[in-house]
Order: structure tokens, then C-alpha cells, then sequence
């Protein structure tokens, strides 16, 4: 947990053919990016990558790792020329510049990384690493978002944003308690920052939610047996937002708005401002529940 705080080693983010541009490509434009290709059943990579993550860790923001799986990304592999694993790649403004291949031992890592960093300048700009974050976490791509929050607090380690970023993740991904202990270590400057005031509420919901995932099957009987059960409805809402089915949760908090409105005081539109709130704006799925909202509410 303090490496979190810390920004220190920073998992890498696993990249494919669909995320390779934008995580290669156009991110090596503003923070030089190490590329290591592997498998799973390769034992120097195995030795390798530990080494890698805990290199890049230290270099406070100023070069970043991904990595890909040959087995999965053939056609990656091969557009690199990559001959035998591991192999690694350093790019800088969207094209490669140095590499190796086979297990090297850390001092050799460490030339190579710090070669990288001294070619990307100032290295990344905390508002725009904040920004790629803020927009994997919109998509619910955790690994993505925490890979951008850590290297955002590396740059800046007093980044609200950025720990709040780390928080937001750690509940996305189900680590309530991990998430609950950074929040207990935070002083009050961090507690009044507004983002991280989001975080602790997505947090608070998350663990309020977690206690109804038990009732999903019940809560989705009732309301098959009676559509109008507004009550078996927010219970249903409950589990599923519990389980990752936000949409689906959102529909069904919609659907009792349209069915009753002022049901227990307005309830349903009370739990949807909460999605909305842990989930973010930029949400897809909360971009068209408020669109939907909206109509019901002013039609």
C-alpha cells in the first residue's frame, strides 16, 4: 500500500492490437515507453520483468513499461521483427530507438532506462497522464487507469487527483479494503480535495452495494413475478451495480422513475445520482441514463 502512495513500481499495462497505438504509439509523443514482448512460458522473461517494473518505478513518471503477449499478438510480434522473447523495445515519439533481447541483469536495465529518460525531455505532463486515466476509469479498463494514476503520482507525488485516481480503481476493481486503507492514511488536506471526495463516495457506495450482491437472484425473481415490485427493483439495482452491471442497474432505477417517480421518497432517483456520482460523468453508461433521465423528468 505505501508503494501505491508512493508511486512507486507501477504494473504494466497489457497491450493488443486494439490499445497498441494509443498505448505505444501516440503515449511514447509525451513519456518514453518501454515495450516488453513475452509468454507465459518463457522462464527469462519470468526473471526479466520484475526487474524491468521495479527499474521504471524509479524513474518518477519519466518512462513508462507495457507489455505484449506474443502468443496473443502474433501480428505485433512479427510487424517488430520480434525473434525470440524476451524481447524489448524503448520508444520515443511514436518510433522505436533502442532494444534487446534475452534476460539482462538490473545495471543494464537501468543504463537502458535511464538512456530512455534522458531522450523524452521534461517526460509526461501530470494534467494529460490525469486525463488518459480519468478516461480508461470512464471505460471501467482498471488496469489502464491505475497504470496512468500511479505514473501521474510519480510525476507529482502530492497529486490528490492522481492518489484519488488509485482509490477510484482499487474499488473498481474490488479492493474495497485496500481502497478504505489508503483513504485512512489521507490527512485532511487530501480528504477535502474534490476528486478524492468522489473517490470516498464511489467507495461508500461500493461497500454499500457489496452487502446486496447476495440478493441478486431473489431481487431479479420478484421483479420478473411483478414488474411494478419497486422495492425488489432497487434491490436488484443494488446487486447488479455490485456485480459490474452498471447499465443494467441504471435501466432498472429508470424503470421505476417512469413507474413511480415519488416512490419512497423519490428513491430510485436518489440511487441513480449516486451511480452517477461514483461512476463519473464522462461514464458511458451514464451519458445515456442521463439522457434518458432527463426525458422522464421533463416530458
Amino acid at each position: 500500500m505505501d508503494q501505491l502512495i508512493s508511486g512507486g513500481a507501477t504494473a504494466p499495462v497489457d497491450v493488443d492490437i486494439n490499445n497498441f497505438m494509443t498505448e505505444v504509439i501516440d503515449a511514447s509523443a509525451t513519456t518514453p515507453t518501454i515495450v516488453q514482448f513475452w509468454a507465459p512460458w518463457c522462464g527469462p522473461c519470468k526473471q526479466l520483468g520484475p526487474v524491468l517494473e521495479k527499474v521504471v518505478g524509479t524513474s518518477n513518471g519519466k518512462v513508462r513499461m507495457v507489455r505484449v503477449n506474443i502468443d496473443e499478438n502474433n501480428e505485433i510480434a512479427a510487424q517488430m521483427r520480434v525473434q525470440s522473447v524476451p524481447t524489448v523495445y524503448g520508444f520515443v515519439d511514436g518510433k522505436p530507438v533502442d532494444g534487446f533481447s534475452g534476460a539482462q541483469p538490473e545495471s543494464a536495465v537501468r543504463q537502458f532506462v535511464d538512456k530512455l529518460s534522458s531522450m523524452g525531455g521534461a517526460g509526461a505532463d501530470v494534467a494529460m497522464v490525469l486525463e488518459a486515466g480519468n478516461a480508461a476509469l470512464s471505460e471501467a479498463d482498471y488496469g489502464t487507469a491505475m497504470a496512468h494514476f500511479q505514473q501521474a503520482m510519480g510525476l507529482d507525488p502530492a497529486s490528490a487527483a492522481a492518489l484519488a485516481g488509485v482509490v477510484r480503481c482499487l474499488t473498481g476493481t474490488g479492493d474495497l479494503e485496500g481502497a478504505a486503507e489508503i483513504i485512512g492514511q489521507l490527512n485532511d488536506e487530501f480528504l477535502e480535495d474534490a476528486a478524492m471526495k468522489q473517490a470516498i463516495g464511489a467507495l461508500e457506495l461500493a461497500q454499500k452495494a457489496a452487502g446486496a450482491e447476495g440478493e441478486l437472484d431473489s431481487a431479479r425473481a420478484a421483479v420478473e413475478a411483478d414488474a411494478n415490485d419497486l422495492e425488489a427493483r432497487q434491490s436488484l439495482a443494488m446487486a447488479l451495480f455490485a456485480v459490474g452491471e452498471h447499465g443494467e442497474a441504471m435501466t432498472h432505477l429508470l424503470e421505476s422513475i417512469r413507474i413511480d417517480r415519488s416512490w419512497n421518497d423519490e428513491a430510485a432517483r436518489v440511487q441513480l445520482l449516486e451511480f452517477f456520482a461514483s461512476l463519473g460523468a464522462s461514464n458511458p453508461d451514464v451519458i445515456a441514463s442521463r439522457r434518458k433521465l432527463s426525458t422522464f423528468l421533463f416530458s
